[in-house]
């Protein structure tokens, strides 16, 4: 049965797995979904417009050098989503 309404979702996961099921279109973080562009699961559908980068700061005493767990921390992040462009 078609449908004429709007949906709208704010958690992330809802989001992925509607956009999945074929329902919808969204704005998703890059964050974890190359594999699913790359297998076709989702596609980009404007690769030219400039994204939205949200800003992520580890914010900690700067007199101090950062414990060895927020170190392993931050370099698990930014191997994650690598260096800014």
């Amino acid at each position: 049965m078609p449908t004429s309404g709007g949906l709208l979702l704010t958690d992330p996961g809802t989001i992925l797995g509607t956009c999945l099921s074929g329902v919808g279109v969204a704005q998703i973080k890059a964050l974890g979904i190359q594999e699913l562009l790359d297998d076709g699961q989702l596609i980009d559908l404007l690769p030219d417009w400039p994204d939205e980068r949200f800003p992520l700061y580890a914010l900690y005493p700067s007199r101090h050098l950062p414990a060895a767990k927020v170190r392993a921390f931050i370099d698990f992040v930014m191997a994650a989503i690598g260096p800014e462009p």
